[in-house]
């Protein structure tokens, strides 16, 4: 079976089903996630009202939506009752598990019946049902926003989570935990390990780039944000300096407009000199001697982390093939990055 075929059989498996209607949605958060859900759902003619914190927070999210050009129709509010009569409510903070809890609450209040969905780790399925006493939805998209390929649903969800994913045009998956959200660990560690050895984000993007990836690892991460890559080394534990010092120094990602890169006046990534500085003083600082790494080196290393990773699932081979393409980037000519391990 070619790489194409393989991949093609298992969309036609996951695309089968009916959307959800949905009319009018309500999204908590600020996360770039959360704005990529919006668009997603502003695409299908659905009306969105996108819930903020804060006049600070919704000033920063029309600000970001402004500088993707993909905000026309989203209404940007800070009060949650302004969820009322919504059909579809969407937790999409990144924050602790008892903000989100508490977020899902208040928009539950507003719109009791209506689909709950609560976007990304850090929070069970278990604790999420025990708390709000009604069926809720954990979902993952792990593609960088606003793309939306591939939705993980964590087994037990409403289900009319699969409605909402054939709603947004992307296929589901049903997991027992999130699958993607590993797969994209591995990958971003493994270029902030390159970067911090010696390498630049640069260096590393153009590399996995010439192999096929539709975009590094540097540059996803930026679309993604660093927070959610901060908070994941916070509450798992993690060696490397860079994003620790990179997100509390306010390089969020090209939603703050400077991460790996800068995204000057909301437009292209642009080459910052300083982060190499910042990777070098790191090292310095942990007594690591820094060396140039060649192309095929990076290559080599960022298949070898999303491999063993990709081993160590234990779900379906080619839901991990569609998730390393759609959530990581993996060339799809490739088949995705099992595929290419068994068929080089």
């Amino acid at each position: 079976m070619t790489p194409e075929a393989h991949l093609a059989k298992l969309r036609a498996r996951l695309s089968q089903g009916d959307p959800l209607p949905v009319t009018r949605a309500a999204v908590a958060g600020g996360s770039p996630q959360a704005l990529g859900l919006a668009v997603a759902l502003i695409d299908t003619g659905a009306a969105v009202t996108l819930i903020e914190a804060d006049d600070w927070d919704a000033a920063r999210a029309r600000d970001a939506l402004r500088r993707s050009g993909r905000g026309a129709g989203i209404r940007l509010v800070t009060d949650m009752a302004e969820a009322a009569d919504a059909d579809l409510l969407v937790e999409a903070s990144g924050g602790a598990a008892a903000e989100r809890i508490g977020l899902l609450k208040a928009l539950m209040a507003a719109s009791p019946g209506a689909l709950a969905v609560s976007l990304g780790p850090g929070v069970t399925l278990g604790a999420l049902r025990e708390s709000l006493g009604a069926p809720v939805a954990l979902i993952d998209t792990d593609a960088p926003p606003p793309a939306i390929g591939l939705m993980e649903i964590v087994k037990g969800s409403d289900r009319r989570a699969l409605g909402l994913a054939w709603r947004l045009g992307a296929l589901p998956v049903v997991v027992p935990g999130f699958k993607g959200a590993r797969l994209v660990a591995a990958l971003e560690d493994e270029a902030e390990a390159l970067v911090f050895q010696g390498s630049t984000p640069w260096e590393v993007d153009a590399a996995a780039e010439g192999f096929g990836f539709t975009l590094g690892p540097c540059a996803a991460q930026d679309l993604r944000g660093l927070d959610r890559a901060f908070a994941r080394h916070r509450a798992q534990g993690h060696t490397l300096p860079l994003i620790d010092r990179m997100v509390p120094e306010g390089r969020l990602g090209r939603n703050g407009g400077v991460g790996w890169y800068r995204y000057p006046g909301g437009g292209g990534r642009v080459i910052d000199p300083l982060i190499e500085d910042l990777a070098r003083e790191e090292a310095h600082f942990a007594g690591v001697t820094t060396r140039p790494i060649a192309e095929a080196e990076i290559v080599e290393r960022l298949l070898s982390a999303l491999v063993r990773t990709a081993l160590s699932l234990g779900i379906e081979a080619g839901v991990v093939d569609l998730m390393s393409v759609m959530a990581c980037g993996f060339p799809e000519e490739k088949g995705g990055v099992l595929f290419h391990h068994h068929h080089p």
